[in-house]
């Protein structure tokens, strides 16, 4: 039994290291235990800042069931050299379809869907546009200059110093049509005082993620308002322009509501089917570099060591999902490491 053992501990050392995997990380992420969220739930807002993870908000009820009770204000912390506990801090508004991010010790919040109808009655959906900092130092919100207009269902990143949102649309109310924007928000977060920059963007698409890559932020999938668009779209925040990229692989609805990540300044994606993807060395194509235990939508990714990404929350099969899962990534091949990276 225990030379059995032994020969199938070799035999996976031997695979693994032919995906070119770090052993002790991959050992490292399978042991790593950490909580669930305190609450599963989908579409909400998450970044790692300072050695914490934070969430925010999201959609704890019923797939396409929107009232005052089931969209979380709530906001939570974990610290992730000792993941044992949530920390729940000040939250704010509820809110679904909102995004956090983090610049120089601060979260920041964008947007969001906030409906208005209690339990029951008909929906009454409304984008946010409000934008708020918190500092985790103070342990408070600060309530920054509004969108120009309410925007839901967007991503945002941070690329170098600039926070640029992208995608959404607008809810505006029972009975009232949404309007999907065509617009990117730029922000200068080295000025004091906040002003909003609109760029024109060459698509309408929600349910979208976005990754920032040095001055490039791909814009990756979505929903347009005739279906899911596998399309990628990549703006050059030096000259302002945009270009295409290679189209999002697998059936179409894999463009909708998928997760993505900048990990070690490769394009990391997460697709409605459980696969894990990453764009490759020449921004050309897509390669499949994983599968997760637990397929589901509008969830988040985030980078957690060199060799892995961290899977969080989301929606599939009928509810909600708690779970955090981390899934390893393998190395660039030789070859293709030693060329060039997407352009940055």
């Amino acid at each position: 039994m225990v030379k059995a053992r032994s020969r199938l501990l070799t035999q996976l050392t031997v695979v693994v290291i032919g995906l070119g995997v770090s052993v002790a990380g991959m050992l490292r992420a399978a042991e790593t235990t950490l909580p669930p969220l305190p609450k599963a739930v989908s579409s909400f807002g998450a970044t790692i800042c300072d050695g914490y993870l934070y969430v925010y908000g999201g959609h704890a009820g019923k797939t396409h069931n929107y009232d005052t009770s089931n969209v979380l204000g709530t906001f939570y912390r974990l610290k992730l050299s000792a993941p044992e506990r949530w920390e729940a801090l000040t939250g704010g508004p509820i809110a679904q379809g909102l995004n956090l991010v983090s610049y120089r010790g601060k979260i920041y919040r964008i947007g969001g869907m906030q409906p208005r109808n209690a339990p029951g009655e008909a929906a009454d959906n409304h984008s946010l546009n409000t934008t708020a900092c918190y500092d985790p130092k103070a342990g408070t919100w600060e309530e920054l200059p509004p969108l120009p207009a309410g925007r839901s269902s967007h991503d945002v990143v941070v690329a170098g110093d600039w926070l640029v949102v992208v995608g959404g649309w607008q809810l505006r109310g029972r009975g009232q049509a949404p309007v999907w924007h065509d617009t990117t928000l730029l922000v200068d977060l080295r000025q004091p005082s906040w002003k909003w920059e609109s760029l024109p963007q060459p698509f309408q698409r929600r349910a979208l993620a976005a990754v920032a890559i040095g001055h490039k932020v791909y814009v990756l999938g979505g929903l347009a308002p005739d279906g899911p668009d596998p399309r990628v779209d990549i703006l050059d925040l030096t000259t302002r322009q945009w270009q295409r990229g290679p189209d999002l692989p697998g059936k179409d609805r894999n463009a909708f509501a998928p997760a993505a990540c900048n990990l070690q300044d490769q394009v990391i994606i997460f697709t409605a089917d459980g696969s894990l993807y990453r764009l490759g060395p020449q921004g050309k194509e897509w390669e499949k570099i994983g599968q997760a235990a637990t397929k589901r939508l509008v969830a988040r990714l985030l980078p957690w060591t060199e060799r892995s990404v961290l899977l969080i929350g989301g929606a599939g099969s009928g509810q909600n999902h708690n779970s955090l899962e981390i899934i390893s990534v393998p190395a660039l091949p030789v070859t293709a490491s030693a060329e060039a990276k997407p352009d940055k």
